[in-house]
C-alpha cells in the first residue's frame, strides 16, 4: 500500500476533481477526474493486483465483445432487461423473454456485472445502469463487433515488433502490425468484408454522437465565411471532404450554414458504394476517391481531412498534402486537418 499520507493527498485530490466537475462538466475538468481516480486507485491497490488486472486486460476486452454483443445482445438479453429499465429482473425472467437458458444466462451476466454493463443486486437478479442502455444501440452493437478483426492484431503484435529485432535492423516487414497480421490493410479488409465496414461506419456516427463539440463549433468558419466572399456558380466548391467515408461532416456543416453557396463534394473511397446506404442533403456529391493520387477537385474554399493522418506514418501523409497542393488555389483555397493531437504527458 501507498503511504497513508500520499493516499489522503490523493483523495484530496479526487475530491477536488469531483467539485470542479460538477460546478462545469466541461471536457477538461472530466479529464482531470479521471486522471485523479486512476491515480487513488492504483495507490490503493496492491502491486501484483495491478499487474494482475494489466495481464487479464485482453480476456476482459474479449468478454467484453462476447458478452456485450455476441452473446447476451444476440441473445436478447439486455434488450430484455432494458424493457425492465427502473426495477430488476432475475435470470429467470430473462430466459423467458428469450428463449434463452437460465444457467447460460446467469453465467454470462456474471462476466456482464463484473465489466459493469449492468449491475446484480441479488443472487440471479440484474439491473440497467448507463452502460447497459447504450449497449443494445445500434452503434454499440457494432462497434463491439469491430474487435473480430483487432484480436489477431494483438496476438500477432509481438511477432511484428520481433521482425526487427523490436526495431533495430531497419524498416518494418510490413506497414503496420495490422497489414503484417491480416496480410493487408485495413480499408481492404473492411472493403473484403461489408459487414465489418457497415460495423465500422454506424460506429463512426454512434462516436459523434458523444464528441464534445464539432468542428466548425471549435474552429467557426463562419469567421472568414460568407457569401460576399464565396465563389459562386454551378463550378464554385465550398468544402471538400477527403476520406470522409459516410459524409456526416458535411452533412452538418451544410446544416449549420445552409446560406452558404457552392458545392459540397464527399470523396472517399467506397463513396460510391454508400450512395445507397446513406441519405445526403441536396448539393453534397459523392466521388470515388484514393488521397494518394493528384486531387480531382480544383480551387475548392476549403479542403477538410478529419481523422486521417494519424493513420499514416509521416512520409504518407506528406504524399497525401503533395497530390493535394497543386489543386489549392493559393489566393482563395485553406487546408483544414482535423485530428488527434495528443498531450504531452498524461496520455
Amino acid at each position: 500500500m501507498e503511504d497513508p499520507n500520499r493516499l489522503r493527498e490523493l483523495t484530496t485530490e479526487v475530491q477536488s476533481a469531483v467539485d470542479a466537475y460538477i460546478k462545469s462538466d466541461d471536457i477538461a475538468n472530466y479529464e482531470e477526474l479521471q486522471i485523479r481516480l486512476k491515480r487513488l486507485q492504483v495507490a490503493s491497490s496492491k502491486p501484483a493486483d495491478m499487474l494482475f488486472t494489466f495481464r487479464v486486460q485482453p480476456e476482459s476486452s474479449r468478454g467484453d465483445r462476447k458478452c456485450g454483443d455476441h452473446y447476451l445482445n444476440e441473445m436478447g438479453v439486455l434488450d430484455a432487461l432494458m424493457a425492465k429499465e427502473g426495477t430488476t429482473a432475475t435470470a429467470a425472467d430473462l430466459a423467458a423473454a428469450t428463449g434463452c437458458k437460465e444457467l447460460m444466462i446467469a453465467r454470462l451476466m456474471r462476466v456482464a456485472c463484473a465489466l459493469l454493463f449492468c449491475e446484480e443486486t441479488d443472487e440471479m437478479t440484474y439491473r440497467t445502469n448507463q452502460i447497459t442502455s447504450l449497449l443494445v444501440k445500434p452503434g454499440w452493437k457494432a462497434a463491439l463487433q469491430l474487435p473480430e478483426v483487432l484480436y489477431p492484431v494483438v496476438a500477432d503484435i509481438r511477432r511484428f515488433l520481433s521482425s526487427t529485432n523490436f526495431g533495430r535492423t531497419g524498416a518494418e516487414s510490413a506497414s503496420s502490425a495490422f497489414e503484417f497480421s491480416h496480410g493487408k490493410t485495413i480499408w481492404k479488409v473492411l472493403e473484403e468484408q461489408p459487414n465489418q465496414r457497415r460495423n465500422f461506419d454506424m460506429w463512426l456516427r454512434e462516436k459523434r454522437m458523444h464528441e464534445e463539440n464539432h468542428w466548425h463549433k471549435r474552429f467557426p468558419p463562419c469567421v472568414s465565411l460568407s457569401s460576399a466572399n464565396l465563389k459562386t456558380g454551378p463550378d464554385a466548391v465550398l468544402m471538400v471532404d477527403i476520406g470522409g467515408a459516410t459524409g456526416s461532416q458535411e452533412i452538418d456543416f451544410k446544416a449549420q450554414f445552409p446560406h452558404l453557396p457552392g458545392r459540397y463534394v464527399l470523396q472517399d473511397l467506397y463513396a460510391l458504394k454508400l450512395n445507397g446506404a446513406t441519405k445526403h442533403p441536396e448539393g453534397v456529391e459523392l466521388m470515388a476517391y484514393d488521397f494518394f493520387t493528384p486531387q480531382p477537385i480544383k480551387g475548392a474554399r476549403f479542403y477538410y481531412f478529419r481523422n486521417i493522418f494519424h493513420d499514416w506514418p509521416d512520409e504518407k501523409c506528406a504524399e497525401i498534402l503533395r497530390n493535394l497542393v497543386p489543386a489549392m488555389d493559393p489566393e482563395y483555397s485553406t487546408l483544414l486537418i482535423d485530428d488527434f493531437v495528443l498531450p504531452t504527458k498524461n496520455t
